[in-house]
């Protein structure tokens, strides 16, 4: 859990992050959690991890600097993103679902002089708050996303801006990697692995803070050998200095159960090529099909859980390079930043939860079905209610009934719609949900995606239709959420960084020229003077000086000094 007395919001750090002067209006909307699907398949004969889903949308605009008013609402869209946080017991996954620009960030007037594209700032800034408020005491925190190149993402039409400049595939895993490279960097190196006795000696000592988490990121283009991949990512600073990047996955690490089959150990994101490549690989299970394989993340029961063509981990990477999202032309790049805690805790088996050492008996070709278990039959109970007679005699009275609880509408409060927004407790075993890391508009998952569906319908092909889609998009958000001006504008404060002003310490240091002094007799210049000291005359070496005669204005060495070269007599017959 991060430390409350270091927590800094949103708004101030993409302060910080933005070019000097540069205003934006800021618009964050997101759900409570709520269950969702399992992202890990359960290992067979047993039950899938409890999970919750908590979505965000931050979306940026600007107000264009050669706009005749600018208290008028020609407001344009310029970026938007949209992540999601999966929470379990034991782990807290942001996955960066969808990130899009329209191309009218030119009109505000900063350049790339003034240190980097702003989109990127937003991006990671936003990526790395989101990370550090989730962050649990004991619980490994993962950012995942796949970078693949599109035209348009979430602003429709947006192509046809011909200021909009889309990244190709290569330029697009590099660009996401500089943009968690500073997340990776906010935490310390991974130690090497210590023993137990280490382990439980430091278990004795004084809690660990959020300072002493480590961060590490991974990188995986299917197809890629490793070597090929290290282009991609930021090389250390130093020959010797430790990686912190490297070209592999963490999903032995980050799985509830290792020990499982492959099936059971990558996730599944929507929209996710993985996710589309595990499904058809279950097809080959026996029991597809049955009522335990039927929901998402089901568990077989009739079989062990192995693939007839994929068995390993290795396997099923060399099997995506053909896939068609990862062979047809364009690379994908699948991008993790792992985010340990110093010392996690142990965390409590459940009764209904396999435990680690349960499954690391089992290997993944031995599993086998257990036999079902024998249920008792249990004896009908007659009802006490007595049977109403409808086949004659009088019609009897229903009553309708009313629910004892308050509508959604009655619940709604300011800047959250819907009862879940506002019964979901703040902490729970399996998730937390602190309120300073809310969106400005909290809505319920219907809600939600009404707006992201309002976003989706807009038209962002012109500077008019994209001023009048974000006109529009406001307005509906505002009304579904019940709040006016729910925008938070935000001026950057990013200082300029240049030869003639460094901002070392805040400060800018002013260069100035100063002038050299005479120096006194003995070489030593005058006290309280700003000049440079000067040697003296004995301490300094003078060079050999050569002496040269002057002939009309030009030095010509002496007839000693000149190096003449020999000449070959030549004979002339006559």
């Amino acid at each position: 859990m991060a430390d409350v007395a270091t927590r800094t919001s949103l708004y101030d750090l993409l302060a910080d992050a933005l070019p000097k002067d540069a205003a934006f209006t800021f618009y964050h909307c997101s759900t409570p959690p709520t269950k969702s699907p399992p992202l890990f398949a359960a290992p067979p004969h047993a039950k899938s991890e409890r999970t919750y889903c908590e979505s965000h949308t931050l979306a940026a605009s600007i107000h264009p600097e050669d706009s005749p008013d600018p208290a008028a609402s020609d407001e344009i869209l310029v970026l938007a993103i949209e992540v999601l946080v999966y929470t379990t017991k034991h782990l807290t996954t942001i996955f960066v679902s969808k990130a899009d620009s329209t191309g009218y960030l030119s009109l505000l007037g900063t350049g790339r002089a003034q240190g980097g594209s702003p989109l990127k700032a937003i991006c990671g800034t936003f990526v790395a708050w989101l990370a550090k408020e989730r962050q649990r005491e004991g619980r490994r925190t993962v950012v995942s996303l796949f970078a693949r190149a599109q035209d348009q993402y979430l602003f429709s039409a947006s192509i046809e801006n011909k200021d909009k400049h889309v990244l190709d595939d290569k330029e697009l895993v590099r660009w996401w990697c500089k943009v968690l490279d500073p997340l990776v960097k906010q935490y310390k190196e991974e130690e090497a692995a210590k023993s137990l006795s280490e382990r439980l000696s430091a278990a004795e000592g004084p809690l660990a803070s959020s300072a002493d988490f480590t961060a590490k990121g991974y990188l995986v283009i299917p197809g890629f050998e490793p070597y090929d991949t290290l282009r991609y990512y930021t090389p250390p600073p130093a020959p010797n200095a430790p990686r912190r990047w490297a070209a592999s996955h963490p999903l032995l690490e980050i799985a509830p159960c290792p020990a499982a089959p492959p099936r059971c150990l990558v996730p599944r994101f929507p929209d996710d090529p993985k996710a589309r490549f595990l499904d058809e690989l279950d097809d080959e299970l026996h029991d597809r099909g049955t009522d335990a394989m039927t929901k998402e993340g089901g568990t077989p029961s009739r079989s062990n859980g192995q693939w007839k063509s994929v068995k390993t981990l290795d396997q099923f990477w060399e099997f995506m390079a053909f896939r068609q999202e990862c062979s047809a032309g364009r690379i994908v790049g699948f991008i993790w930043v792992v985010i340990t805690p110093p010392k996690p805790c142990i965390p409590e088996e459940d009764e209904t939860e396999p435990s680690q050492s349960q499954l690391s008996t089992f290997s993944q070709e031995t599993l086998l079905p257990s036999p079902p278990v024998q249920q008792k039959k249990k004896t009908p109970q007659k009802s006490r209610r007595r049977k109403i007679n409808t086949e004659q005699g009088p019609i009897p009275l229903v009553l309708p009934k009313i629910k004892s609880s308050s509508s959604n509408v009655s619940s709604m409060s300011t800047g959250s719609t819907g009862a879940a927004a506002t019964t979901a407790p703040e902490l729970t075993a399996y998730y937390w949900w602190p309120a300073k890391s809310r969106g400005t508009v909290v809505f319920s998952s219907k809600n939600y995606n009404r707006a992201h569906e309002v976003l989706l319908q807009q038209n962002f092909s012109t500077r008019a239709a994209a001023t009048r889609s974000t006109r529009r998009w406001k307005e509906e958000v505002a009304v579904l959420g019940r709040i006016d001006g729910w925008g938070k504008t935000v001026v950057g404060r990013r200082q300029l960084a240049n030869a003639s002003t460094l901002a070392a310490n805040g400060a800018p240091v002013t260069l100035v020229a100063t002038r050299k002094r005479k120096p006194t007799d003995g070489g030593v210049p005058e006290q309280n003077s700003p000049g440079p000291a000067m040697l003296g005359a004995g301490l300094v070496r003078k060079k050999a000086k050569v002496e040269a005669s002057v002939t009309d204005d030009v030095k010509t060495l002496d007839a000693g000094l000149v190096r003449k070269k020999p000449n070959q007599s030549s004979t002339r017959n006559v």
